[in-house]
């Protein structure tokens, strides 16, 4: 009876939350779990034909931010490319909500949440093991001695037209068809070699003869190694 309660209580509060958000809103919650979901499912295989990285530990943000540089610990963070939006910035009510939708996914899956690790004395450098001198002995000091990777899935918003011009001439597909989503993902990579940074704009669509979004293309935007 008490466990009935508290799920009760629990579906109470998610209710009310989603009712104290605007009609635009709550159907932008919704998308936002949808993409996130799909994102959080394609990063569960990202990277796995690269076995000299393998295992990867994968920690996913729940917090529904493009910004990295405003996600704790405060260090020197890569500029990325902000995409422009006209669109009404979400309430506080709305953030909290995606945020919750957002954690309850990643327990779905499996995927730990949280935020950026912190390995201070292991350098920007290109990940991978690095070039040694015969006879080396390679320098793990301030790494972590296994390879981890961590993942930011911002705000979808509607079509690609706020992609750069230049970025998308990578892909010579139009996207005119069908329902489109833009999403900013950034991903840091940190390991025995150092670590690095990347910033990606993923595109996701719903095709007419199709209930889920899907992942059509990813296009980098910058990045730091």
């Amino acid at each position: 009876m008490i466990v009935a309660r508290v799920a009760l209580a629990a579906a109470f509060l998610t209710i009310a939350g989603c009712d104290n958000l605007s009609p635009s809103e709550r159907e932008l919650v919704h998308t936002d779990a949808e993409v996130f979901e799909a994102v959080a499912r394609s990063e569960l295989v990202v990277g796995v034909e690269d076995s000299s990285r393998l295992p990867r530990f994968l920690r996913i943000d729940s917090r529904p931010v493009d910004n990295t540089t405003l996600l704790p610990p405060q260090l020197p963070a890569p500029t990325g490319i902000a995409l422009e939006d006209d669109s009404v910035p979400l309430s506080p009510a709305a953030i909290d909500q995606a945020a919750r939708e957002r954690r309850a996914i990643l327990e779905r899956l499996g995927v730990e949440e949280g935020g950026p690790f912190f390995f201070p004395g292991c350098e920007g450098v290109r990940t991978g093991e690095p070039v040694l001198a015969p006879g080396a002995t390679p320098s793990r000091a301030g790494c972590p001695p296994e390879w981890r990777r961590y993942v930011t899935i911002g705000i979808p918003r509607r079509g690609v037209g706020l992609i750069p011009e230049r970025v998308r001439k990578t892909e010579p597909r139009s996207f005119d068809t069908g329902e489109v989503w833009t999403v900013l993902v950034t991903e840091t990579s940190i390991g025995p070699g150092g670590q690095d940074w990347k910033q990606y704009a993923w595109v996701l669509t719903r095709e007419p003869d199709r209930a889920g979004l899907s992942l059509a293309a990813r296009f980098v935007l910058s990045w730091a190694e």
